[in-house]
């Protein structure tokens, strides 16, 4: 039978764990399980024949897929092959492991990640929703993560069609951080049609897994990365979600960590409204405006208007343009004719504004500031 559990000294304690978080097809459990066997990564890595080979006897098929991996890619292999990839790697026992995630329940072994994890100090919020949302949720989800970037917080979803891709780009577009949570390797780009938020996922802001480079996108891996969403930020906010969907997942993880949980209100017998109005029912905090949200998680900002448009830093032909709009729209024409800019220099203008989410094109060739 297995000897007892062994310590080994912790000069290399993360090449080992490395190697522990990149054995492939192993579940939460299974990893735990090998943890109470061995007591670290290293003594599993040093454990002999014999031992691996009673416990596949007593029924732990999965230690044919340890010792298979153990056998083709030994620790320092497998830290140099996650480095060349450009992906960075953190145990929970290493001091840059992310704070909120250390003392939960259910925490991650290990996490590959691109980018920066924000710090403690940075106030942080997930915004999540239904893939297939409606242009009113889709507008709310971006005005609410334009104002967290303009406040110095940063947007935390999980990259997906709709609520979730939506409130991140509008975040990255706002020049601030945002964190995605991927159900999939940190390398595989899932879902492959949001290339644009993965462009400037990978430039700016943070791509973060605990599954190992490579790992396909499985079904069962999302609601299970749901926990680290939650569990990444100190609020979470459903803007629209069906009765049964992964944001409400998300938001029962968020309640058994401990952090609020807050829903946008929907019409009765609305099918994407359902999810949040049952959360409402259930003691989540009711969102009433992206403004009424972010006076209440940024007070210190109150007074400052670090969210509003009037503070933004912008560049001499833009601040140009963008004071020559207001909520009514103004054409092309009308603003060459106002600015004086050339067609050239003002479609420039219009097209950074739009893309910051300062302006809209309410028609062709029509624009105004966004409300």
């Amino acid at each position: 039978m297995p000897e007892g559990k062994r310590e080994y000294g912790t000069s290399q304690g993360e090449t080992y764990w490395n190697w522990f978080c990149c054995i492939p097809k192993l579940t939460y459990a299974q990893r735990e399980i090998l943890l109470k066997c061995f007591g670290s990564p290293e003594a599993l890595w040093r454990a002999s024949e014999r031992e691996l080979a009673y416990l596949e006897e007593k029924g732990f098929a999965f230690l044919a897929e340890v010792k298979k991996f153990r056998q083709e890619n030994p620790p320092e292999k497998t830290e140099h092959t996650v480095k060349s990839l450009g992906i960075q790697f953190t145990s929970y026992e290493n001091d840059h492991y992310p704070g909120r995630l250390r003392e939960l329940s259910g925490r991650p072994h290990g996490l590959f990640w691109k980018g920066k994890i924000p710090g403690e100090d940075t106030k942080t919020a997930a915004v999540v929703g239904a893939r297939e949302c409606t242009p009113f949720g889709k507008e709310t989800a971006e005005e609410l993560a334009r104002g967290i970037a303009r406040a110095g917080g940063a947007v935390v979803s999980g990259a997906a069609y709709g609520v979730d891709g939506a409130a991140q780009l509008s975040a990255l577009l706002a020049g601030g951080e945002s964190v995605a949570v991927l159900g999939c390797g940190t390398d595989v780009r899932y879902p492959s049609g949001n290339s644009k938020l993965f462009d400037l996922l990978e430039r700016q802001g943070t791509l973060v897994s605990e599954y190992p480079p490579g790992t396909p996108p499985r079904r069962y891996h999302f609601p299970v990365r749901n926990r680290i969403i939650s569990g990444l930020s100190d609020v979470t906010v459903v803007v629209e979600a069906r009765k049964r969907s992964g944001s409400l997942i998300t938001a029962g993880f968020a309640a058994e960590q401990g952090r609020e949980v807050y829903a946008v209100p929907g019409r009765p017998g609305d099918p994407l409204s359902e999810g949040c109005n049952e959360l409402i029912s259930q003691g989540a905090g009711i969102f009433l405006s992206a403004e009424s949200f972010l006076k209440a998680f940024f007070p210190e900002k109150t007074g400052q208007k670090k969210w509003c448009k009037e503070d933004l830093t912008l560049a001499p032909a833009e601040k140009l343009v963008y004071s020559s709009l207001d909520l009514h729209s103004k054409t092309l024409w009308e603003l060459a004719e106002c600015t004086g800019l050339s067609l050239s220099e003002l479609g420039s203008s219009l097209l950074s504004l739009e893309g910051k989410g300062y302006i809209q094109e309410t028609e062709q060739n029509t624009f105004a500031l966004r409300k």
